[in-house]
C-alpha cells in the first residue's frame, strides 16, 4: 500500500531519480541552456557563412549587370585606408616629409609626399616647400613610388617603404593618383598614367643631373609600364622602372585572382574582362 500511495503522490514529466534529463508531459527530454546557445550560435554561424558564400558567387553577376563597377573593383579607390590619418601632415607617420598638391590637368589635383634622404633629416626639420623642390637637385637619386589599388599613400607597408628607400639615400616622392586619398578627380587607364606622367615631369625639371626612376607596386606596375612607355615615346624616358609584384595584364590579374576563380565556374569571368 505504501509504495501505491507513493507512486500516486509522483505527478507526470516529474523525475523519479536525480538521473537522467528533465522530460516534458510528452516525455520529451528537455535541452539545457548550454545546448540551447550552442544550437543558436550553429546557426547564426551557418547563415553568415551561406551569405559569404551567395555575396562571392553574385559579384560576377552583378558586375555583368553593372559593367562601371569593373572600374571601382580595379582601383579600389573608395577604400580610403588608413582612417583617421591626416594626409596634408605626413610628419604624424613619417620624418622629414612634406606633403604638396599638384593639379595635373583641370578640376584634377593630387595629394604628393617628398620625403628627403635621411642623412638630410636634420636639415630638412621646419623647412618650407621651397626647400624641399630645390633639395631635389641635390647628388641624391629620386624615386617615384606608384602604390598599388586601395588605400593611400599612407599605408603602413607603403610608409615602411619608404622610410627604407629614404635610409639608402634616395628621394622618395609617393602621389595619391585622381580618385585615391585626398586627390580629385575619377581613375582610369588614361588618368592615372597621366597623373604619374606628369609628377615625373615635374621632378625631372627640378632634378637637374640626379637619376629619376619609377618604382610600381601591383597595379602601380602598370602604371609605371604605361609611364614610362609614353615617356619613352617623347624622348624623357626615366633612368630606371622598378616593378615588385608586376602582372602581364589586368584581364588574367582579375581573372585569376582569388575573387575572381569562382567566375570560371559561373559565368567565364575572362570573358568579361576581354569584352572591355
Amino acid at each position: 500500500m505504501k509504495r501505491r500511495e507513493l507512486s500516486q503522490k509522483e505527478g507526470p514529466g516529474e523525475e523519479t531519480s536525480g538521473k537522467g534529463p528533465k522530460e516534458d508531459s510528452r516525455g520529451v527530454p528537455h535541452k539545457s541552456s548550454k545546448s540551447r546557445r550552442r544550437s543558436k550560435f550553429l546557426f547564426y554561424l551557418k547563415v553568415i557563412f551561406a551569405s559569404l558564400v551567395l555575396v562571392y558567387i553574385s559579384i560576377p553577376f552583378v558586375i555583368r549587370l553593372f559593367p562601371a563597377l569593373l572600374g571601382k573593383v580595379v582601383y579600389l579607390n573608395m577604400v580610403k585606408f588608413p582612417l583617421f590619418v591626416d594626409l596634408s601632415n605626413p610628419g604624424e607617420l613619417i620624418n622629414h616629409t612634406t606633403n604638396f598638391y599638384l593639379t595635373t590637368e583641370e578640376g584634377v589635383t593630387i595629394g604628393v609626399w617628398h620625403t628627403v634622404p635621411a642623412s638630410r633629416g636634420e636639415e630638412a626639420r621646419g623647412r618650407n616647400q621651397r626647400w624641399f623642390e630645390e633639395s631635389l637637385a641635390d647628388a641624391n637619386p629620386i624615386i617615384i613610388y606608384l602604390h598599388g589599388n586601395g588605400g593611400t599613400r599612407a599605408l603602413d607597408h607603403r610608409v615602411q617603404l619608404m622610410k627604407v628607400l629614404s635610409k639608402a639615400g634616395f628621394h622618395v616622392l609617393a602621389l595619391d593618383y585622381r580618385g585615391f586619398g585626398d586627390s580629385t578627380g575619377v581613375p582610369s587607364e588614361a588618368g592615372v598614367t597621366h597623373d604619374a606622367i606628369f609628377l615625373y615631369e615635374w621632378v625631372k625639371e627640378r632634378s637637374y643631373r640626379n637619376p629619376v626612376c619609377i618604382w610600381g607596386h601591383s597595379l602601380g606596375t602598370g602604371i609605371a609600364t604605361n609611364a614610362a612607355i609614353k615617356l619613352q615615346e617623347k624622348g624623357n624616358e626615366p633612368e630606371a622602372v622598378i616593378l615588385e609584384a608586376p602582372y602581364t595584364n589586368i584581364r588574367n590579374a582579375g581573372a585569376y585572382h582569388p575573387f575572381g576563380k569562382v567566375c570560371d565556374y559561373t559565368i567565364k569571368f575572362k570573358k568579361i574582362y576581354h569584352s572591355k
